[in-house]
C-alpha cells in the first residue's frame, strides 16, 4: 500500500517536469541546426536576459536545450530525457534518486550551466578528491566552449600552502568542482580572516551534492572541526583506562549500546572513590577524574577496532562506520580520541582545543539553494524533508532495470556462511562471469581475498584506502572473470562496464556478505550490477552471527533452546527457521535505521544552540570587516558600558581596586590620581576612565599615523576580542556535550539543560568580548614590519 502511494506520488511530480522536458526538447531540432558560433553565444544572450530581470527558471528550457547540442559537439555525448527529467529536479533545488549508471556527472551539467550564468558561483560537491578531480577535468572542456569559467576547488597536492589571493581566484570561477570536506573547512577559515582582503569565499548560492545521502545524512554526525591551541592535557588516561579494566559490567557499570549510553553504577562509584582514593568523586576539584572515568568506559565498551578504527604505525586512523572509509586527520574531540590510545597502548597524542566547528546539515543550510542527487535518496526522502523541505522525485532509467535481487541466503552462523559465499563465487568464476562481493569490514574483505589466492583465485581487494586506484580497479570489476573483493564504500562514483561477451554469461554478480546497518547502503550495493539495462544480479548472505544482528537485534530465538539444537544442514532446510531468520535480521536494520535517524535528530538538536551563536558571531565579524566609519564603531558607548557594569562589580570604589583595573585594563603606564574625585561617585568615576580610553585611542592613533591604518587597527583588536572569546565558547559547548549526561539533576532533560547552559555562557561571552575590546584597544602595540604592515603585539 505504501509503495503504491510512494508511487502515486511520484507519478504527479514527475507529470510536471514532463512539461517542462518537453519545453526543452522544443529547441532541439532548431539548436542542432544552428553553427558553433551562435549556439555559443546563446550564453551572453542569456547574461543580458537575467541582467534584463528574466528569472533562471524561465531560462531554464533554452539553457539545457544549448547544453545538451553543445555535450554532443564537445564531449560526444547527448544528454538523454531522462538525465533532462534530473536536471529540472537539481534546478529547483529537490533531491534526484538516479540509479548507478544512468549518468549523473552528465546530468549535473545543465543546472551548474544555468545558475553559473549568474556568476554568483555553482558548485558540484562530492564526497572524495579523486571524484572532484575526474568529473572537474572530463567537463571543463564542455563548459569553457559555452563561455564559462570553471575550477576545481582545490589545489590537489598534500599539504599545499595557498599563497594570498590564490584561494579567491578560484571561489570567482562561475563553476567549481569540489568536496564536502575541503568547502566546509574553506568555509570556517573564511569566518576565521582578520581583514577584508583575507576573505576568500562569496557568499553561497547554488549547490549539486552529489551522493547527498551519504554527505548530508550518513556524515552528518561527523562535524567539521579546525583545532587550535592544546588543552592542559590529562595525565589520568593511563590510570582510568588501567581502572575501568577492572569493572564488571551490570555490576559497576551499565551500557546501553544502542543509545552509546554508559554510565557507572552506585558499586561503580564506590569502586572509584576507593581506587583514587577520594570521598566522592562528583565533589567539585575531581571533575577531571569524573571526565576520564567517563571517556575510558566510553572508550573500552563503545569504539570497536577494526571497525570505528584501526592502529596503524602507532596512530589511532578513524573509520567511518557507514562507508568503510579511513579518515586520515580526523580526531575524536573532548577527550575521547586520547581515551581510546591509552586503551591501545599507544602514544598519547595533544588533546587540541576546538577554534571552529559546524556539522554538514547546517553547513549546507548556509546556501542560496541546494540540491542532491543520488541512487538511494528515495529511503531517506522523510529525513530531507524534515531537515531540509526537500522532496525526493524518483527518475525512470532509460532502459528498464535487468538485475535479478535474489532472495537472501540464510545460514545460521558465519562459518557456514562464509564457505558458501566462498564456494558460489568459485562456481562464478569456473563460468568466467565476473563478481563483485562487498564486505562490511577491511578484516573481513582480506579475508575472503586470502581464501581466493589459496584456491587459486587472483582477485583485486579494495578496503577503501585509494580512491584512485579503487576507480581503476572497480571500473575493471565487469571483465572476464574478475573476481573483486571490496569493503561498501570502495569505488563508489565509478561505473562497472562490462566487457564482451559477459552479457550473455549473465553479467555481473554481486554478493553482498552481510546486511549493512542501513538499507540505502544494501541498495546502493545492488545497484553496481544492471547498470543502463545491464544484465546483472545480486544476493545478501545472513546469518544470526551477522554483526546487524548481534548489535541490534532483539528476539527470544537468538538465545532459544530449539535453535541450539537444531543442525546446520537441517536449519538450512527449514523454511520456517529461514524465515524467522530473515524477520530477525531485517528488524535489526531497520533499529539500527531507527537508531541512526534518532542520533541524527539528537545532533540535530545540540547543534541549534551553536548554530545559532555562530551565525550572530560570524555576522558581526562581517559587521566589523565592513565598517570604515569610526563613528559608527560606537567604541565610546561600548567602553561607558563596560566601566559602569565593572565599577560594581570590580568595586572600583575602592582606590587600590581602581589602580590596579586602570593598570590591567586601559594603561600599566598610568600615573594620575583620583584625588578630585569621590570615588562613591559612579558616574565621576566612569567619565573618568571613558576620558582615559579616549586618550589611549588618542595616543594609538599618533603611533599609526593615518585614518586607514587606524581603522585596521581597529577592525583587528575588535577580530581579536570576538575571536578569542568565540574561540573559548566552541570548545567549552563541545566539552559540555560530552559531559551534559552527568550535570542531568533528576529528571531534567540533557537537551533542555544543553542549551540552558549554552545561552547563559554565550550572554557571558558577549560581555567577555566588550571588556577584551578594551583591553585590546587601549594596551596593545601596534608596530609596522619591513614591508610596512601592520603588525599587532595583543596583551595576554
Amino acid at each position: 500500500m505504501k509503495h503504491r502511494v510512494n508511487g502515486m506520488i511520484n507519478r504527479g511530480r514527475l507529470k510536471r517536469i514532463y512539461k517542462r522536458l518537453k519545453q526543452v526538447n522544443a529547441y532541439s531540432d532548431s539548436y542542432s541546426q544552428m553553427s558553433d558560433e551562435d549556439l555559443q553565444a546563446k550564453t551572453k544572450m542569456f547574461r543580458e536576459r537575467l541582467a534584463d530581470g528574466a528569472t533562471l527558471s524561465s531560462l531554464l528550457p533554452e539553457a539545457y536545450a544549448v547544453v545538451r547540442e553543445a555535450s554532443r559537439r564537445v564531449l560526444g555525448m547527448y544528454p538523454k530525457d531522462v538525465q533532462v527529467l534530473g536536471a529540472i529536479v537539481l534546478h529547483d533545488g529537490n533531491i534526484a534518486e538516479m540509479q548507478t549508471g544512468e549518468g549523473k556527472t552528465l546530468t549535473a551539467t545543465m543546472p551548474l550551466y544555468l545558475n553559473g550564468l549568474t556568476g554568483k558561483g555553482a558548485y558540484l560537491i562530492t564526497t572524495n578528491d579523486y571524484l572532484a578531480r575526474r568529473d572537474c577535468e572530463e567537463m571543463t572542456p564542455l563548459f569553457e566552449w559555452l563561455g564559462l569559467s570553471i575550477a576545481l576547488g582545490f589545489v590537489d597536492e598534500p599539504d599545499y600552502e595557498y599563497a594570498p589571493g590564490e584561494k579567491q581566484a578560484i571561489y570567482d570561477h562561475d563553476i567549481i568542482y569540489t568536496t564536502n570536506g575541503r568547502l566546509g573547512f574553506d568555509y570556517l577559515i573564511d569566518n576565521l580572516a582578520d581583514g577584508k582582503e583575507a576573505k576568500f569565499l562569496p557568499p553561497l548560492h547554488f549547490g549539486i551534492i552529489d551522493e547527498v545521502d551519504s554527505i548530508i545524512l550518513d556524515a552528518a554526525q561527523t562535524p567539521l572541526v579546525i583545532s587550535g591551541a592544546p588543552r592542559v592535557q590529562s595525565n589520568l588516561f593511563g590510570t582510568t583506562k588501567t581502572f575501568v579494566e577492572t569493572l564488571q559490567e551490570d555490576v559497576h557499570y551499565k551500557m546501553n549500546k544502542k543509545e552509546q549510553a554508559i554510565w557507572l553504577t552506585p558499586e561503580g562509584i564506590i569502586a572509584a572513590n576507593d581506587y583514587f582514593g577520594v570521598e566522592n568523586m562528583y565533589d567539585a576539584p575531581y571533575f577531571d577524574l569524573v571526565r576520564s572515568i567517563n571517556l575510558a568506559l566510553r572508550a573500552r565498551h563503545m569504539f570497536e577496532a577494526n571497525l570505528d578504527y584501526f592502529v596503524y604505525n602507532g596512530d589511532v586512523v578513524l573509520i567511518d562506520r557507514v562507508t568503510g572509509r579511513m579518515l586520515p586527520g580526523t580526531k575524536l574531540q573532548s577527550g575521547l580520541h586520547q581515551a581510546i590510545e591509552a586503551k591501545e597502548g599507544v602514544e598519547i597524542s595533544t588533546d587540541m582545543s576546538v577554534m571552529a566547528t559546524i556539522t554538514f546539515q547546517n553547513f549546507f543550510r548556509q546556501f542560496e539553494v541546494f540540491s542532491g542527487m543520488s541512487a538511494t535518496s528515495k529511503l531517506g526522502e522523510k529525513e530531507f524533508f524534515d531537515l531540509y523541505g526537500k522532496v525526493v522525485v524518483q527518475i525512470p532509467t532509460d532502459k528498464p532495470i535487468a538485475r535479478i535481487d535474489y532472495a537472501d541466503r540464510v545460514f545460521k552462523g558465519l562459518d557456514n556462511k562464509n564457505a558458501a559465499i566462498i564456494e558460489r563465487v568459485c562456481t562464478l568464476h569456473e563460468m568466467q562471469r565476473p563478481v563483485l562481493l562487498i564486505t562490511r569490514t577491511a578484516e573481513t574483505a582480506e579475508y575472503f581475498s586470502r581464501q581466493f589466492f589459496d584456491r587459486h583465485i587472483p582477485n583485486n581487494l579494495l578496503i577503501a584506502q585509494n580512491v584512485a586506484k579503487e576507480a581503476q580497479m572497480i571500473a575493471e570489476a565487469g571483465q572476464w572473470g574478475a573476481v573483486t573483493v571490496a569493503t561498501s564504500m570502495a569505488g563508489r562514483g565509478t561505473d562497472i562496464k562490462l566487457a564482451d561477451g559477459v552479457k550473455e554469461l549473465g553479467g555481473l554478480a554481486v554478493i553482498v556478505s552481510e546486511h549493512m546497518e542501513n538499507s540505502r547502503v544494501d541498495r546502493q550495493l545492488r545497484g553496481r550490477a544492471g547498470r543502463q539495462g545491464d544484465p546483472g544480479s545480486s544476493q545478501i548472505y545472513i546469518s544470526l552471527e551477522d554483526y546487524v544482528v548481534q548489535r541490534w537485534g532483539k528476539s527470544k530465538l537468538l538465545d532459544s533452546e530449539p535453535l541450539n539444537r537444531i543442525d546446520d544442514e537441517t536449519f538450512e532446510q527449514s523454511r520456517l527457521f529461514q524465515q524467522r531468520v530473515k524477520h530477525i535480521v531485517a528488524r535489526a536494520q531497520r533499529v539500527s535505521e531507527e537508531q541512526g535517524v534518532a542520533m541524527r535528530e539528537m545532533n540535530n538538536e545540540y547543534e541549534k544552540s551553536l548554530s545559532a551563536q555562530r551565525d550572530i558571531v560570524y555576522a558581526e565579524r562581517d559587521r566589523v570587516l565592513d565598517q570604515w566609519d569610526l563613528e559608527a564603531m560606537q567604541l565610546m558607548t561600548l567602553a561607558r558600558d563596560v566601566f559602569q557594569r565593572d565599577y560594581h562589580e570590580q568595586k572600583l570604589n575602592n582606590s587600590d581596586n581602581l589602580y590596579a583595573y586602570i593598570y590591567r585594563l586601559i594603561s600599566f603606564q598610568y600615573r594620575g590620581d583620583f584625588k578630585d574625585i569621590d570615588l562613591n561617585d559612579e558616574a565621576a568615576v566612569v567619565a573618568q576612565l571613558v576620558t582615559l580610553f579616549k586618550a589611549r585611542l588618542a595616543a594609538q592613533y599618533e603611533v599609526i599615523g593615518n585614518d586607514y591604518m587606524f581603522m585596521r587597527f581597529i577592525q583587528k583588536t575588535i577580530l581579536k576580542a570576538i575571536d578569542s572569546n568565540w574561540i573559548q565558547q566552541v570548545d567549552d559547548l563541545q566539552q559540555l556535550r560530552s559531559s551534559i549526561n552527568n550535570r542531568q539533576n533528576g529528571q531534567r532533560n540533557a537537551i533542555f539543560e544543553y542549551h540552558r547552559v549554552a545561552l547563559t555562557s554565550f550572554e557571558a561571552m558577549r560581555e567577555s568580548v566588550k571588556v577584551r575590546i578594551v583591553n585590546n584597544l587601549c594596551q596593545s602595540v601596534p608596530t609596522f614590519d619591513k614591508q610596512n604592515k601592520l603588525v599587532i603585539h595583543f596583551p595576554n
